[in-house]
Order: structure tokens, then sequence, then C-alpha cells
């Protein structure tokens, strides 16, 4: 098998538990020498649903949830190249050769893949690895090289971490999200006012 590294990417809108378990057992069980978590710059599916946090934020956030974990690599790259973030541009820009490229993602992504800016293109240079909570069956995505990493379910999601800070804004108190969030990502929303109604 030849070396890979593996790509994480996302709007991390914020960065949560479930990113982070999601990585840690894609790093464990994908045998790839590096996990990039690339940061989305402008994810067109999203951003034409609802207003994103600026980019900037979300990398700052990223890089105190990852910055410090062995074999992670937080990447600008979607930033710096602007515009539209297409998953294509990012793994041409990061193949190197000799190694696979394994794109990890979740499985409400894994199900709209084929909806993607030239899905055909990215299928053919890249293995799919879907995240999945354990005990569910390995996953099967036609027509790409799909492997699956199990995870144990973490009750987290960028939604539901929204959601709570913006209840926690309102009504006062402690924010539910605090144990959603890394206590370093947590200070950052607080210092930026991030989320707030």
């Amino acid at each position: 098998m030849p070396p890979r590294q593996a790509i994480f990417g996302g709007t991390f809108d914020p960065p949560h538990a479930g990113h982070i378990a999601a990585a840690v057992c894609a790093q464990e069980q994908l045998d790839a020498g590096v996990l990039h978590i690339i940061v989305a710059n402008d994810p067109w599916q999203k951003s034409a649903e609802r207003d994103l946090t600026p980019a900037h934020h979300r990398l700052a956030m990223v890089r105190l949830a990852f910055g410090d974990v062995d074999g992670m690599e937080v990447s600008d790259v979607e930033i710096q190249r602007g515009g539209p973030t297409y998953t294509i541009d990012t793994v041409l820009e990061l193949e190197r050769p000799g190694i696979e490229s394994v794109l990890v993602v979740g499985p409400a992504a894994a199900n709209g893949v084929s909806t993607w800016h030239r899905a055909a293109e990215l299928a053919q240079r890249v293995t799919l690895a879907v995240v999945v909570p354990a005990g569910q069956p390995p996953a099967d995505v036609e027509g790409w090289r799909t492997e699956t990493v199990f995870m144990d379910p973490v009750e987290a999601s960028a939604t539901l971490v929204r959601e709570l800070l913006a209840e926690s804004a309102l009504h006062g108190g402690a924010p539910g999200a605090a144990r959603l969030v890394p206590p370093a990502v947590m200070s950052y929303i607080d210092e930026h006012t991030l989320y707030s109604p």
C-alpha cells in the first residue's frame, strides 16, 4: 500500500467535539502520515443557505481546536485561494507523487458527494473515507473507492452549538455549548462575541 495523506475539510462553524472525534478516529484508522484539516473559504452549497462566520475566525478556532494534535496540520489553502471552495481544487493542490489521498467525510456529505464540483474526476483521485457511528454497516458509495471510519457517536453539531450559544446570549447563564467545544475555542467565541443573535 502506498503512503497516504488524509484530507478532512469543513466549514467548522464552529469546530466541536464531533469534528475532533472524527479526526482522531480517522487518524487512528486510516494509517495516514498526515491528516490535513482544511477550513473552507466559501462552501458554496452552504453559503447559499445561511450567513457564515468569516473565514478568518473559523480558521483561528480550528487552529485552537487542532493545532497541538500530533499528525494533524491545519491548512488555510482554501482561504488563500479565495472564492467558492471546491474540494477537487484542494485535492489537486495537495497531491504528491506516490502518495494516496484519502478524503474524510461524514455520512451526509457522502450521500451528496455526487453533486460536488467535478465529482467524477474527484472520484478518480481520492479514496473516500466515510465516518459512521460504531455498530453501523460499513459505508459504500457507488462509483467511489470507499473505506469506513468507525467512531463512537458524539451528540454534537455546529447547528446545535450555534443554537445553544444564541440561547445563552439571549437568556444569560453559562452556555450549554461549553461542553461541546474545546475551552480555547469557547474563549475565542466569547472574546469575539461570535454567534450572538
